[in-house]
């Protein structure tokens, strides 16, 4: 509280303290010292609005801290007891919230009396303060202090200790009547009685007869209590504040003796984590000085038995050179050609495989001991996190499906944890379990090949060093319901003589021999439909239309394997095949124009054809799972164009469900 009891200018216990309109306080000579004198030009631009609003602050501060103007009624500029708005001819700006507040003749000599301040302070701070002339006792010598009561008839005020040495309660001044003082109205001397709602002042028994007397009114302690009332909720809550700013400040304070210990232990972790890469160089240095010298021991092994085979050879060689050179002394010249020409062979032979013999001496050891890997693990030893992240936010308005693929977007969690990167997860499109389709370090990621008609659920989470953050929330992405598709170039530029528009749409063949060709992406759920226009038909031509497996054979008719089931249909007739047997014999063929329609229904496992959109016989396979292309087989004189993503004739719709 010591910093509400001292001067925001000379930051001394109040001395003499006055009440600013803005409902700060100085001292008295703090005020007299700030205040500057208004020049004429300036005192004609101040606007009575200005005065008004300083008028209100002022009085409303009077009364709220128990003081009014007292002796000075016109001090503020403005104020609403005069009828016109004198001159200002000083002005001051509040030091604590800079407010502009212009004064009259007086000056800040005018400014009221903060008699709660000075009572506080007098309480609090051990200091006695002068009150102002007309508040002293009169009967004290030297430091002046407050006068509590004033004799009627003595017309003296006197302060507690003087009334009771000079107007004692008994004897000749007992008739007297001591009159407490304390607040009184500035206009009629009078104890405010009751408090005006509409002017916000107190005002004694005369105020309300003479300006009053229309104006809303109630008795002065009720006021009083109400204000206290208000001031004592405004406490509470700024109690209740003020205790969560302490629990914040302890928070701060363990947070911080939490460092402390968390920077202790790490640097415990540094000093252990270094020892024991000490201790692992120290035994990797000896397990190589230990191979080092086994190379030494193997070299020197090695040496030694070339030095004795090579010395064996030396000794079979010279023993021959010593032999050889005694038979030549041999005089019996029949005797030395009986060994003479072995002797020479013996010579020459060893002489050409002596050195051959010998193995290549030993060179010094071509190792050095690399560091360049362990110095670079040593100086990329880092920190690394030991608190895992929080989740990712899903940035939805960013994440879309398109076709079969889909876009999913996050923003990263909150700091103070680091990432390392992102796991996103989808499931099926089927509520089943989720699988990992991307981990790295972007924000956004498009997941291509999925399922049209599906929807699918996503979810992501960040990890870094310490591990895995929970997940986000899951969203849906819907795909489309309707596929689009075209053909397969590869199909097209196999053996055949396939050829394949630019577009992707249209396809003719240019061979006898039927080929197949596939889409370029299969369908595995939802209801598709899909035409081919008949561009090109000679009535010799054998086309099949329908769906596939990948691995259908491509070089017969389809519907001739177990992957692949087709209409057949000539200008007359049409047959369902699948695995070489035929079935389903229904009337009507194309011609050029005609068009022939595929509605693969994956939800009820069933394919139906129609011949310009009028069905084609009944249905013509059904339990169909898993993936398939849409899928023609073409020999020559026939030309088709694709026609994906339509939607199903709402006959042949009607047609399904009434048959299952």
């Amino acid at each position: 509280m010591e910093e509400e009891l001292r001067c925001f200018l000379c930051k001394e216990f109040y001395r003499e303290p006055v009440l600013l309109p803005c409902g700060h306080a100085l001292c008295r000579i703090c005020a007299v010292n700030l205040q500057t004198h208004v020049h004429d030009a300036d005192n004609a631009s101040a606007s009575a609005s200005d005065y008004q609003e300083a008028d209100k602050a002022s009085v409303s501060s009077e009364t709220d801290s128990g003081v009014v103007c007292g002796s000075r009624p016109n001090s503020y500029a403005g104020t609403p007891a005069t009828a016109a708005y004198p001159s200002t001819a000083f002005s001051l700006s509040c030091p604590i919230c800079n407010k502009r507040i212009y004064l009259d003749d007086n000056g800040a000599e005018g400014l009221p009396p903060f008699r709660v301040m000075r009572t506080i302070v007098e309480r609090f701070g051990d200091v006695n303060i002068a009150p102002p002339a007309e508040e002293a006792c009169q009967m004290c010598e030297g430091d002046k202090r407050a006068a509590v009561v004033r004799c009627e008839q003595c017309s003296v005020r006197y302060c507690a200790s003087c009334r009771d040495a000079w107007h004692p309660t008994r004897g000749p001044l007992a008739q007297h009547e001591l009159k407490a003082l304390g607040t009184t109205c500035g206009d009629h001397g009078a104890s405010p009685v009751l408090y005006c709602n509409a002017c916000i002042i107190p005002i004694c028994q005369r105020c309300l007869n003479e300006r009053h007397s229309l104006h809303e009114t109630q008795p002065l302690s009720n006021a009083a209590r109400a204000y206290k009332t208000e001031l004592s909720q405004s406490l509470q809550q700024l109690s209740e504040e003020a205790k969560a700013v302490t629990e914040y400040i302890q928070l701060v304070k363990g947070a911080g003796e939490k460092v402390n210990d968390s920077c202790e232990e790490l640097e415990r972790q540094i000093d252990q984590a270094c020892l024991e890469i000490t201790r692992t160089v120290e035994r990797r240095r000896d397990e190589l000085v230990r191979a080092a010298r086994n190379t030494r021991s193997q070299a020197a092994n090695n040496m030694r038995s070339l030095t004795a085979h090579a010395a064996q050879k030396l000794r079979e060689a010279t023993a021959l050179l010593h032999f050889s050179i005694e038979a030549l002394k041999e005089t019996d010249n029949a005797a030395f050609l009986q060994v003479g020409n072995i002797l020479s062979a013996r010579a020459q032979d060893t002489a050409s495989g002596l050195r051959d013999s010998l193995e290549t001496p030993p060179s010094p050891s071509a190792l050095t001991l690399d560091i360049e890997p362990v110095l670079r693990t040593v100086k990329s030893m880092n920190f690394i996190e030991c608190i895992p992240p929080g989740a990712p936010e899903m940035a939805v308005e960013a994440c879309a499906a398109r076709g079969c693929s889909c876009t999913l977007a996050w923003r990263p969690p909150a700091a103070p944890h680091a990432v390392r990167g992102y796991i996103l997860e989808l499931d099926d499109g089927l509520g089943g379990p989720f699988r990992e389709v991307y981990c790295g370090r972007e924000t956004v990621c498009t997941v291509d090949g999925l399922h049209y008609a599906s929807l699918y659920s996503a979810r992501v989470k960040a990890f870094n060093g310490a591990g895995e953050g929970p997940y986000s929330e899951v969203i849906g992405l819907q795909t489309s319901p309707v596929a689009w598709f075209s053909w397969d170039a590869r199909c097209a530029s196999a053996e055949g003589g396939l050829v394949v528009g630019a577009e992707g749409l249209s396809a003719r063949a240019a061979g006898w021999q039927p080929r197949v060709l596939l889409a370029d992406q299969p369908l595995a759920r939802g209801l598709h439909y899909w035409r081919l226009r008949i561009d090109h038909y000679d009535g010799d031509a054998d086309p099949a239309f329908g769906i596939a497996r990948a691995e259908v054979a491509k070089d017969k008719m389809l519907g001739s394997d177990a992957l692949g089931w087709a209409m057949y249909i000539d200008g007359c007739r049409s047959w369902f095949v699948h695995g070489g047997a035929h079935g389903g014999r229904a009337s009507g063929g194309i011609s050029n124009g005609v068009t022939v329609g595929v509605l693969l229904d994956l939800t009820r496992g069933t394919l139906r054809f129609t011949v310009d959109d009028q069905p084609q016989g009944d249905i013509a396979f059904t339990g169909l799972r898993g993936a398939f292309y849409p899928a023609v087989s073409l020999n020559r004189g026939v030309a088709v164009t694709l026609q994906p993503g339509l939607p199903p004739p709402p006959d042949l719709l009607m047609s399904n469900l009434s048959i299952e």
